[in-house]
């Protein structure tokens, strides 16, 4: 009895828990985003047309944002075990993945290129446009594949992907920056239902 109960507690503990590690990366990624997005509010490193005026302040609000939408890429990329294997949950996983990691690269792009020549390049523009469009798309797929068995989880993620069509679909401030704002903390409630679901 003591060894069969032993081996279950042991095989039950390292056996992973499906929504905790993206859960506390999706909680994550949010805050950070959101975070980098506020930064260049209130630091103003930028000029309207793009130019650097700050360097420090963008160094610092575009590294937080990469290590977001890196914490985003781990979140969504984890999320593909949840939904009982529905194939919906895998292709809005994906589609998340991708949007996260181009976006990702946006980041970096413009990070290097505004320190390089004192304003990003226009084509690293690109790469946010369809990365927002596949955070547009794959949450909503996503979150519609698992809301049977994570309801708030799944709701919260149809939020997220309406809120990157609308930064989209609403290019002019502050209605981009509150949309994309709107996006990151659906993300974070995401991840902190997830991990309250699980706790």
């Amino acid at each position: 009895m003591t060894s069969n109960h032993t081996g279950s507690t042991v095989q039950g503990a390292t056996r992973p828990v499906p929504g905790r590690a993206p859960g506390g990366a999706a909680a994550v990624a949010g805050v950070l985003i959101a975070l980098g997005v506020q930064l260049e509010w209130l630091l103003d490193f930028q000029q309207d047309d793009g130019t650097v005026v700050r360097p420090v302040p963008f160094i610092l609000g575009l590294l937080t944002s990469a290590v977001g939408f890196a914490a985003l890429v781990v979140a969504a990329h984890g999320m593909r075990h949840m939904g009982r294997k529905r194939r919906s949950v895998r292709v809005g996983s994906r589609m998340s993945t991708a949007g996260a990691g181009l976006l990702l690269a946006f980041v970096l792009a413009v990070l290097a290129t505004g320190l390089a020549t004192g304003s990003p390049t226009e084509l690293s523009f690109l790469a946010f446009g369809i990365g927002m469009l596949l955070l547009s798309v794959g949450p909503v797929v996503l979150g519609l594949g698992v809301r049977h068995e994570h309801a708030q989880a799944g709701w919260a993620l149809v939020m997220a992907g309406v809120a990157a069509f609308a930064a989209v679909a609403i290019p002019l401030d502050p209605w981009h920056d509150v949309s994309l704002v709107a996006m990151c903390l659906a993300w974070s409630a995401t991840g902190l239902t997830l991990l309250r679901r699980i706790g």
